[in-house]
C-alpha cells in the first residue's frame, strides 16, 4: 500500500504541474491585445519617407490602441533584414512591419534564392497608400507631355537613355518602353540620388522616380514632370496627369507601402489591427500627413491586400522575364 502511495505522488505532481501550465497559458491567451508595447520595424534608415510614414502610423496606432508603438529601423539588403526579423518574431501582433513593394515584390522575384515567400511568411494588415512615382525628363527635350515624349523618342530611336535607381523604377521604365514601342537604353544607378546629377545635366534624359524632392527642381525649371504612376494624381503635384490620363494604359507596376504581421497571427488580432488602421487612414489630418510624404492614402482589407500582392507578384515575375532583367 505504501509503494502504491509513493508511486502515485509523482503522478499527482505531474497532473498538478500540467493543470498549472494550462492555467498559465489560458491566462496569457485571455490577456487583451495589445498587452505591451508594439515594435514597428521599418526596414529603412531613419529620416527617409518610409520612416516618416512608419512613425506617423505608429503614433496614430499608439493613441488608438493605448500602448506605445516603438519604431525600430532595421535597414539593409533591400529591406530583407528587417522583414526577416518580423517573419521570425512571435505571431502575437506585438511585432509589425512597414514594408514597400521592394520587400514584398522585388526581393522575392529578383533573387535566384528568395529569402522568403511573402504570401506564406507574412500576414497583410492593410495598405497605407500608393507612393508618388513621377516620370521626370530633362528640360532640353522639346516635349511637355507624354504623347510628345513618345513621338520624340520614336523619331530618335536609340538616342535617348533612362536612369533607374531601384527595381521599381527599372521595371516601370522597361514596361513604358515596351508599351510605347520605344528604343531607349537603361542606365542603372545605386539609388535615385546618385542618378540625379546625370539627369539634371542631361547625360540621361528620363527617369521614373519616387524622390518627391525632385518636384522642387521641376518648379525651378531644372526638370519636367510629365506623368505619374497610380490610380489617381498625387496631391503633391495635382497638375501632373497619371499615365492613363496621359494616354498610355497598361503601366501595372504600382509603388506602395503596407502594414504586415508575421504569418499565423490570430485572426482576431489581424481584424483589430486592420480596423484601427482603417480608422486612422480615414481621419483627414492623418490622410494629409501621409500625402505630405508622397502617399495617396488607400484602404484595403487584409484579404484584398493578399489578393493585390498575389496579382502584383505575377506581374513582376512576367515583366522580369519579358524585360530580360537578370536575377541576382
Amino acid at each position: 500500500m505504501r509503494n502504491m502511495t509513493r508511486n502515485r505522488k509523482p503522478l499527482i505532481f505531474k497532473v498538478v504541474a500540467t493543470l498549472m501550465l494550462s492555467l498559465a497559458c489560458s491566462i496569457a491567451l485571455a490577456q487583451p491585445f495589445p498587452s505591451r508595447p508594439i515594435k514597428l520595424i521599418v526596414p529603412f534608415t531613419a529620416g527617409g519617407s518610409v520612416d516618416a510614414v512608419g512613425r506617423a502610423v505608429g503614433q496614430g496606432l499608439s493613441e488608438q490602441l493605448g500602448q506605445p508603438v516603438v519604431v525600430d529601423n532595421r535597414p539593409g539588403a533591400d529591406g530583407a533584414i528587417g522583414t526577416a526579423e518580423v517573419i521570425r518574431s512571435k505571431p502575437d501582433g506585438h511585432t509589425l512591419l512597414v514594408a514597400t513593394n521592394t520587400q514584398i515584390l522585388a526581393v522575392p522575384t529578383l533573387r535566384l534564392k528568395p529569402p522568403y515567400d511573402p504570401l506564406t511568411a507574412l500576414q497583410p494588415i492593410g495598405l497605407l497608400g500608393q507612393s508618388a512615382f513621377f516620370m521626370y525628363v530633362h528640360p532640353s527635350l522639346p516635349v511637355n507631355n507624354l504623347k510628345e515624349f513618345i513621338a520624340y523618342a520614336k523619331a530618335n530611336p536609340g538616342k535617348l537613355s533612362y536612369a533607374f535607381g531601384n527595381s521599381t523604377g527599372n521595371l516601370a521604365a522597361a514596361q513604358l518602353v515596351r508599351l510605347a514601342g520605344l528604343q531607349m537604353t537603361g542606365v542603372p544607378y545605386k539609388g535615385e540620388a546618385p542618378a540625379l546629377p546625370d539627369l539634371i545635366s542631361g547625360r540621361v534624359q528620363m527617369m521614373l522616380a519616387s524622390t518627391t524632392s525632385m518636384l522642387n527642381m521641376v518648379k525651378d525649371g531644372k526638370l519636367k514632370a510629365i506623368a505619374s504612376i497610380g490610380d489617381a494624381r498625387s496631391a503633391l503635384a495635382p497638375d501632373v496627369p497619371t499615365f492613363d490620363e496621359a494616354g498610355l494604359r497598361g503601366i501595372t507596376i504600382l509603388p506602395w507601402i503596407g502594414l504586415f504581421a508575421p504569418a499565423d497571427t490570430p485572426p482576431e488580432i489581424v481584424t483589430r489591427l486592420s480596423r484601427e488602421l482603417t480608422t486612422l487612414m480615414r481621419q483627414p489630418a492623418n490622410a494629409r500627413l501621409l500625402e505630405q510624404q508622397g502617399l495617396t492614402p488607400t484602404v484595403r482589407s487584409p484579404g484584398e491586400m493578399r489578393t493585390f500582392i498575389s496579382a502584383q507578384l505575377q506581374i513582376w515575375t512576367r515583366l522580369i522575364s519579358e524585360a530580360g532583367v537578370e536575377r541576382e
